[in-house]
């Protein structure tokens, strides 16, 4: 009964506009659409997975992706390649410049087991043109092929080998496990490698990373490493901390502490730093831009206090 009241009782009602007989008109909402340049959206995709696609629960992979760290040993399935352009200003000093482009191609027909690396050295501390066009042409080069051993949630095993072309060229391998352990409110990434160089010799790297995440937007992370060259016979050292602040869907900034040292005479940590970096997407997800303020001090100049600033232009390209 209550059932035949309450149909008789919805039945009484009819759509209508202001009052008459007409039934009601609902325009659709049309979205903005964003500017898009058409020849180079394709390349977007692998990344739109991890940055656009948000689940609001910040962690150690997202942003590692976000930032581009480290993209040639990321552990985003796919090819992919970054091109980065950089400039770094030391009070005191002239502008540097310096360029960078690292490629991971996945080789067809391999199950993903072979992939060929290309990379330049992009290393902020090394030496800088003060022309962009030199930067470009002097920077260098190394290739390699990489072998994967046994890549899962847990355990990633790789192996490299290729050349770093210079003068002279110089012939690398490298074998490198890593392996990844979760627990309920942090996650702790450690990565061995075995290192071999024509010009270096042999040596080893450790690195462990632990990401406890503080509420759904903001992140930290500790980080100690080591290096050491037989041919050198001691150990490069450092640490640090960050607290990254997912501040929305395109903007990201980090508040970071490091620190560097050796043990040549004892352990000692002689390079210290603090800064800023706020990074943002300028165009759809895979066009970034970065600056990064910084105080430095370091034994080389007596722990004088060097404030330096960096920016940086990022496009991730690549194909999932």
């Amino acid at each position: 009964v209550c059932w035949g009241i309450e149909e008789s009782y919805l039945h009484t009602f009819e759509q209508q506009e202001g009052g008459g007989n007409q039934p009601i008109k609902i325009d659709p909402i049309r979205e903005e659409e964003q500017t898009k340049i058409s020849f180079i959206d394709y390349s977007h995709d692998w990344l739109k997975e991890y940055i656009d696609d948000f689940s609001y629960n910040v962690d150690g992979f997202f942003i590692d992706t976000f930032f581009s760290d480290d993209i040639i040993e990321d552990d985003v399935s796919g090819s992919r390649a970054k091109l980065s352009f950089f400039t770094r200003r030391e009070i005191g000093q002239p502008v540097g410049y310096n360029y960078g482009i690292s490629i991971k191609l996945v080789l067809p027909n391999t199950n993903e087991h072979f992939k060929l690396l290309f990379q330049s050295s992009e290393d902020e501390e090394a030496e800088r043109e003060n022309d962009p066009i030199n930067t470009v042409d002097n920077v260098e080069y190394s290739t390699a092929l990489r072998y994967v051993f046994q890549e899962t949630d847990r355990w990633k095993v790789n192996f490299d080998t290729g050349v770093r072309w210079g003068i002279p060229s110089d012939p690398f391998s490298r074998l490198r496990f890593r392996r990844y352990a979760y627990f309920d409110n942090f996650r702790v990434k450690a990565t061995q490698s075995f290192l071999w160089s024509g010009n270096d010799g042999f040596g080893e790297e450790s690195k462990v990373e632990l990401n406890q995440p503080l509420n759904i937007d903001r992140l930290i992370r500790y980080s100690v490493g080591a290096k050491y060259l037989l041919n050198e016979d001691f150990f490069d050292l450092n640490y640090g901390v960050t607290l990254f602040h997912e501040l929305n869907s395109s903007e990201i900034i980090a508040y970071y502490y490091r620190a560097a040292g050796d043990t040549i005479s004892d352990m000692t940590f002689n390079n210290y730093g603090i800064g800023v970096r706020y990074r943002r997407k300028i165009y759809q997800d895979w066009m970034f831009a970065e600056v990064n303020p910084e105080l430095e001090t370091q034994v080389e100049n007596e722990y004088d206090i060097t404030p330096i600033i960096m920016f940086r232009f990022e496009a991730l390209i690549g194909v999932r």
